[in-house]
């Protein structure tokens, strides 16, 4: 290839990369419009007026509904605890399997770690005197653990629900030291 037959091919080349990339800049180049964009008016309020804005009510609206349910979320868990440690002072007069059952579970629906923490405490207690007739270790154990996952996250990694898993872990000990069917 001689000197020449070089430079005219590479000319030709840049010629042809010129003649794309104005291509390009004149695709990408945004169309001119002869119609501007206008942004809404601002919303009128009056700073000074005793007249409040829709929004505002709704809002205050919104708020007061919300914690008149978090009352009664409050006042249905108060409920539920109550009933809860009643059913476990009762329970003790006539432990058996399904009302252990039952105890366990009303403790965890009350969603209070404090509060089930007893219950397994006063439960483990019953069953190493013997007092609970055709329970074994391993049924024992299944309950407490499958009620914890009842509670909710915020009662199982609470301080309290600390001092329930530790709970939990020495009632583990103590019944599978103790795993024979009763």
């Amino acid at each position: 290839m001689s000197l020449p037959t070089a430079m005219v091919t590479f000319l030709i080349t840049v010629l042809v990369l010129a003649l794309i990339a104005i291509a390009i800049y004149l695709w990408q180049k945004p169309a001119k419009t002869s119609e501007t964009i206008e942004l809404p008016p601002p919303p009128s309020v009056d700073l000074f007026s005793d007249h409040e804005p829709a929004q505002i009510a709704a809002a205050e609206a919104e708020e007061e509904k919300i914690e008149r349910d978090e009352k009664a979320h409050d006042d249905e868990r108060q409920a539920k605890k109550a009933l809860a440690e009643e059913f476990i002072v009762a329970w003790q007069d006539a432990p058996d399997r399904v009302s252990t059952a039952k105890m366990l579970h009303l403790a965890a629906l009350a969603d209070d770690a404090d509060l089930f923490r007893t219950a397994v405490e006063t439960a483990l207690s019953v069953w190493q005197r013997g007092s609970i007739p055709g329970m074994s270790a391993a049924e024992l154990q299944t309950l407490f653990n499958s009620e914890f996952w009842i509670l909710s996250s915020a009662a199982r990694t609470s301080g309290a629900g600390f001092v329930l898993k530790r709970t939990l872990a020495r009632a583990k000990r103590d019944l599978e030291r103790n795993n024979t069917p009763t």
